[in-house]
């Protein structure tokens, strides 16, 4: 019997606070306790990944006792702890630290007091949650972590990430004379594994998607999910590398064309899954939410706005790419491109940083006729925005860079990213994200 792979994922920004917090209430080198409350994503048939959805790190008076050889919370803290944290559908998460650094394993102590806490769950509550332990080193640097069954009587290992990426580990990948990625030594062997590990979702293949593909895939990433329901017409062919006027002919969708360009890069040992259809289709969450990054490139507010609620829902990454162009009344163009990361496991969002136009997005929800009603009105725009190329590239070739820094580590976005460039001013403009972040946002307060 092949058993599913199983993962605790936490956000990097989410376990830098529960760190700061656990090492907090250590006084001297007694044991720390803290909890996280957890859904379970059901990925595919053989993966399974845990999400938190909220933390507590008890204070010291919490504790009956607090030693260096173990420690017990005071009951009525614990019913607290449980009865309003461990509401219906989510799993327990216990980690707690043992005196030392290095090498560790579970205690007959744990062993016991875990088995035994696993079938009180299991008997207190009607959903019969889960219990997950863990055990870290006194530093908080080398861990264990296992899953019980509802029982007490087994466990199994799992394994615990806590970047942007969960992504595997493989010996058999790159061979260390392969050419094509030569030049991209400097960045270690690790982080070109890694791409060939990364799995991306992209929504819109169009004038930035496409481009951003291209160059992603020339990084060394093979593993894609492509979703756009449109096809090419002759009025994208400025904009789209090696799109013929045959294509357009030929009705093809923009997956497929994309799917294309990729397959150029590798004949061989890629995966690309063409959907052509719309991101509000259910048939394709399950697929995105089996991928690591989510990467929007759509010219309207609506698939931005359920691009961003899946990332949430699934925490998984996500960077959203777009340009602008409009005319000032000297007729003279102003020119942006924009790239936004919004923090994993929240903080802000494409919403409350009023990035997408919910308005908007729902006027192009709207049937046809609340559409044409809506255009007349003024509330919608009644011809497309304009595009260029150069424009596309300059945005799509960031959204790579940024791509590439989040995974090698040497650009730090635990609290989000927005750069906008003006092209007229050749400046790259950063928005200060503490000015975006908010407990009261309807999607990731």
């Amino acid at each position: 019997m092949r058993y599913p792979k199983i993962s605790l994922h936490i956000p990097p920004q989410m376990w830098y606070q529960f760190r700061q917090v656990m090492q907090k209430a250590r006084k001297t080198n007694e044991e720390v306790i803290g909890f996280f409350f957890c859904k379970r994503h059901q990925l595919s048939k053989h993966q399974v990944r845990y999400l938190p959805k909220s933390w507590v790190v008890p204070e010291p008076d919490c504790y009956e006792r607090q030693s260096i050889s173990g420690l017990v919370l005071k009951q009525q803290f614990h019913l607290y702890l449980l009865h309003n944290h461990l509401i219906p559908g989510l799993d327990v998460v216990h980690i707690h630290t043992h005196a030392g650094q290095g090498q560790l394993s579970f205690s007959c102590v744990d062993d016991r007091y875990e088995s035994e806490y696993a079938k009180f769950l299991s008997s207190t509550f009607k959903k019969k949650p889960r219990l997950i332990s863990g055990i870290f080193d006194e530093s908080l640097q080398n861990s264990q972590f296992r899953l019980w069954d509802r029982k007490g009587q087994s466990f199994q290992k799992i394994n615990f990430d806590k970047s942007w990426f969960a992504l595997e580990e493989k010996t058999a990948y790159l061979p260390e004379t392969e050419l094509m990625f030569a030049r991209q030594q400097v960045f270690g062997k690790t982080f070109q594994k890694q791409l060939g590990e990364l799995s991306v979702t992209l929504i819109g293949c169009g004038g930035i998607g496409a481009i951003f593909a291209e160059q992603l895939g020339r990084l060394g990433v093979k593993k894609w999910l492509l979703i756009d329901p449109d096809r090419l017409e002759t009025v994208n062919l400025n904009r789209m590398p090696a799109a013929t006027p045959e294509m357009v002919k030929e009705r093809w969708y923009k997956v497929h064309y994309v799917k294309q360009l990729i397959k150029r890069i590798y004949a061989t040992g890629s995966s690309v899954k063409a959907m052509p259809v719309s991101i509000t289709d259910e048939s394709v969450q399950r697929e995105v939410a089996a991928t690591d990054l989510i990467v929007v490139a759509t010219d309207n507010h609506y698939s931005r706005q359920v691009a961003q609620e899946l990332a949430l829902k699934y925490m998984r990454p996500l960077v959203c790419l777009g340009t602008h162009i409009d005319i000032q009344g000297n007729g003279t163009p102003r020119m942006y491109g924009r790239v936004t990361v919004p923090p994993l496991g929240g903080g802000w969002c494409l919403m409350c940083g009023n990035m997408i136009n919910l308005r908007i997005a729902a006027l192009e929800l709207a049937p046809f006729e609340i559409n044409h009603l809506a255009m007349q009105a003024g509330y919608l725009e009644g011809i497309n925005n304009p595009a260029v190329f150069w424009l596309n590239s300059l945005c799509a070739s960031s959204g790579v860079g940024v791509i590439h820094g989040m995974l090698s580590g040497f650009l730090n976005v635990d609290s989000g990213l927005d750069w906008i460039y003006d092209f007229s001013e050749s400046n790259w403009l950063k928005t200060n994200t503490n000015y975006l972040t908010g407990s009261d946002c309807y999607f990731c307060g």
